[in-house]
């Protein structure tokens, strides 16, 4: 990372935001049941 960088988020704050994320998808369909979330792969 370069010296200039600006952090936005850190390492808990972004776990926290993809449990929330990951709460509200399963709110949101009512379940996890038939649920299939599909990822990029990052290099």
């Amino acid at each position: 990372m370069a010296d200039d960088a600006t952090v936005v988020m850190d390492e808990s704050e972004i776990a926290r935001a993809l449990k929330r994320i990951a709460h509200e998808i399963v709110e949101r369909n009512k379940g996890a049941q038939n649920l299939v979330i599909i990822g990029v792969q990052s290099r």
